[in-house]
């Protein structure tokens, strides 16, 4: 995903389609692989080879509509979008000793704000 900060750079950006022309030119038979309604990538494989490859097209061909994830990273924030810009820190919320009622109205205000 060529993002630099939070803004697209629509400058290195090769588009899914266009990935699946260029895929398609070597490999006919790179075909889709079934997805659920609220999966964030699209997968493919070829016929007799091992393994697929999972497209995140957020960026030609959106989803943020049916996107359902949650995200806490390593330093224990929670995210309820990859390319928003409001971190709850449940880390800090935990150690300050919150209460789990807390704790979880916390989080539901998160998820309530998600687009």
């Amino acid at each position: 995903m060529p993002f630099s900060g939070n803004k697209w750079n629509d400058g290195k950006m090769v588009s899914f389609s266009e990935m699946l022309q260029i895929i398609r030119k070597q490999w006919p038979g790179f075909d889709p692989l079934p997805n659920g309604p609220n999966d964030t990538s699209k997968a493919y494989h070829v016929l007799g080879f091992k393994g697929c490859v999972g497209f995140i097209t957020s960026m030609s061909e959106h989803f943020c509509g049916t996107c359902n994830r949650l995200r806490i990273t390593a330093d224990g924030n929670l995210e309820v979008c990859l390319f928003g810009n409001s971190e709850i820190s449940l880390r800090d919320a935990i150690r300050s000793k919150c209460s789990e009622d807390d704790l979880l109205a916390m989080i539901g205000a998160a998820v309530r704000r998600k687009k």
